[in-house]
């Protein structure tokens, strides 16, 4: 594992739920710093989660701008403060426009050790419903972050409806992607009951459970 993790992937991946368990995971192992760069997406932001962060002692970076309506590509010197952590985790931005932020700090994010940089697919989303799809915007991503992915995360849900039939999806369409770009499928995410019927369906142990902590109640009420 390396102390640098890089999440980014298309709007509605899941990127920023698992950013936000696994800082929450690495903080009970050392000093973590969570940073937000996603400066493009307004709404269900790492950065709206700073009292959860701080609560379990993690540093949260993030523009100045952030949870405001303001687009500015701007990141400041506090994001390099991050590598005087034992961990430090990247919530990037979700699309190659967004992504281009991490890059224009590539040279340093490099300089303190090659990080991990996953790629997060939900196979129930636009732009990520074949593997083709996926692998296209993959590589703009990669090629905006100017770093190299080094795996796919299968996070394929549809929120609280989600049920094992839609992470084995994901699973078919990962590997088909993992055979077009020759990048391993580092693991599969999800909430722990639906990861509990995988796995028994699948046999598959890297797995990543996941706490909700981005999506608010009332987008699953009805009247």
């Amino acid at each position: 594992m390396s102390k640098n993790m890089i999440l980014a992937g298309n709007y509605g991946s899941g990127k920023t739920e698992i950013s936000l368990n696994m800082a929450l995971s690495l903080s009970k192992k050392g000093s973590t710093a969570l940073v937000d760069m996603d400066i493009v997406n307004p709404y269900f932001r790492s950065a709206e989660h700073g009292d959860l962060m701080r609560a379990h002692g993690i540093r949260l970076i993030a523009p100045t701008f952030a949870n405001t309506a303001v687009d500015l590509p701007v990141i400041g010197a506090e994001v390099f403060s991050s590598f005087g952590c034992d961990y430090a985790v990247f919530d990037a931005g979700g699309d190659p426009v967004g992504t281009s932020v991490l890059g224009s700090i590539a040279h340093r994010v490099l300089e303190n050790g090659v990080p991990d940089f996953y790629y997060v697919v939900n196979a129930r989303r636009p732009l990520q419903r074949n593997p083709q799809e996926i692998t296209e915007l993959l590589r703009l991503i990669q090629g905006k972050a100017r770093m190299q992915v080094t795996g796919l995360i299968n996070n394929t849900n549809l929120a609280r409806e989600t049920t094992v039939l839609d992470l084995l999806h994901g699973r078919d369409m990962c590997r088909e992607v993992s055979r077009l770009t020759g990048l391993p499928v580092a693991f599969t995410s999800g909430e722990p009951k639906v990861l509990e019927e995988y796995k028994k369906q699948t046999g598959e142990e890297n797995l990543f459970a996941l706490t909700i902590y981005t999506r608010p109640n009332w987008l699953d009420s009805t009247s």
